[in-house]
């Protein structure tokens, strides 16, 4: 089996995982997602983020009996009944990561485009305070600190 560059990835199902009984496990993700983290270190994988984890010069079948082996998390079962998908990927380059170049401060994203929460704008961007008088950008909660100028950037 060729050796090469490999990538797991996984998404747990956060009501199955948080919700009471009947309906989920009533516990905290966080625990879940130690557990798995410790898991593929174990087999000498490295999180690039959250849910996707690389390992170099590793083969395929090594590759898969790792993902076989978070069937061990506790408590027995837990992640066979909350887990959404569990994939495995050969990763032939790495050109094609552009994350920095889409990142706000990026090549691609240079200028803010509407209202931006402060604290996520980076310095190299430039940006002043809203008006007085602004709207929530739709799909953002109300809430004291959602209507405060202070908190956002344009």
């Amino acid at each position: 089996m060729q050796s090469g560059t490999y990538g797991l990835s996984y998404d747990i199902s956060t009501p199955a995982t948080e919700e009471d009984l009947p309906h989920g496990w009533n516990s905290q993700r966080v625990e879940t997602y130690r557990q798995i983290a410790l898991c593929l270190e174990h087999g000498h994988f490295a999180c690039l983020q959250k849910s996707d984890w690389i390992c170099e010069n590793m083969d395929a079948i090594t590759t898969y009996y790792t993902m076989l082996m978070l069937c061990t998390i506790l408590p027995p079962r837990k992640l066979q009944s909350t887990v959404r998908g569990l994939k495995m990927h050969k990763i032939e380059s790495h050109y094609y990561d552009i994350s920095q170049d889409i990142c706000l401060g990026g090549q691609y994203a240079t200028m803010l485009e509407g209202l931006t929460p402060s604290t996520l704008v980076p310095a190299n961007v430039p940006s002043v305070e809203p008006p007085d008088d602004f709207l929530l950008p739709c799909y953002t909660r109300h809430s004291d600190a959602a209507s405060s100028v202070a908190n956002w950037k344009v």
